[in-house]
């Protein structure tokens, strides 16, 4: 183990199970401000219209458990905008709606704003001219001259996730999986309060105990799935490495589609680009 390498991976869809569909549906789309593709039954779909992308899933799942103000698998995941001005856009629609912003720091030209939504599930929409990180003890933002840069445009555009943040209980376990098993880079978080990857997707992870963090995903509120983007012949790849290791997968027939589960629990979905 640890000389395979899953490859770079576009982090296409998060999956989020949700209690109450409409009041989230409001969030993510009039004030993050992605596009309301479609619903289906018990889930609505969000992301961008053009090109056409599924970013988010939300699946109203009213029997699983809350667990309101406790610990998720999900600490937070982040979302990039290409330019300062996305950036403003969002506090813009924030302040029109008036949503709180949870936090909001800068470090030199980078630019944070982190939100919780309204069912604890916090996204970060940052913004970085260039890729190399700023060494820059972080700073509060001036609402003002942020406010200044905003063009009022209800949706966002060109805006990717970056990175993912994650809570868990044994810190060596989730740290094989990712490693080992995926090739993934992995950073532990305890001491960062601003900081991305930019450009290549990442994990970030904490160890924390309680709340929903080995609950399997099914039957609590929050983080379900992640769905990646592969080319065909690291799909492939996968397949064979997973079956080598003797690990639990599942593959359809058509070799499209791989999903397996990590050392915390969370489904991951790797499927062809």
């Amino acid at each position: 183990m640890g000389n395979f390498h899953v490859g770079n991976l576009n982090l296409k869809t998060i999956a989020i199970r949700v209690r109450d569909r409409d009041g989230m549906i409001h969030f993510y789309r009039d004030i993050i401000g992605l596009h309301l593709l479609r619903e289906e039954n018990e889930l609505a779909i969000l992301g961008y219209k053009d090109p056409a992308s599924e970013l988010l899933w939300l699946e109203e799942s009213p029997r699983a458990d809350e667990h309101r103000g406790e610990i998720k698998k999900m600490q937070r995941v982040s979302l990039v905008v290409p330019n300062v001005e996305e950036l403003a856009n969002v506090y813009y629609r924030a302040e029109k709606e008036n949503y709180p912003v949870k936090s909001a720091l800068q470090a030199d030209e980078e630019k944070g704003l982190l939100f919780e939504d309204p069912e604890g599930n916090e996204i970060e929409i940052f913004y970085a001219p260039s890729k190399e990180r700023s060494t820059s003890e972080p700073i509060n933002i001036d609402f003002k001259e942020l406010a200044k840069k905003a063009t009022k445009r209800e949706k966002i555009h060109e805006a990717y996730f970056d990175k993912i943040h994650l809570n868990v209980s044994n810190m060596k376990k989730q740290q094989a999986f990712l490693a080992d098993i995926l090739g993934l880079k992995v950073h532990d978080e305890s001491d960062e309060e601003l900081s991305l990857n930019r450009g290549e997707f990442n994990v970030g992870l904490t160890t924390a105990t309680g709340g929903t963090i080995d609950l399997p995903t099914d039957k609590v509120l929050g983080l379900d799935f992640l769905q990646f983007k592969v080319s065909k012949t690291k799909l492939q790849e996968l397949c064979q490495h997973l079956s080598d290791e003797q690990l639990d997968y599942f593959c359809d027939k058509k070799k499209s589609l791989i999903t397996l589960y990590d050392a915390a629990g969370i489904e991951w979905w790797f499927v062809l680009k």
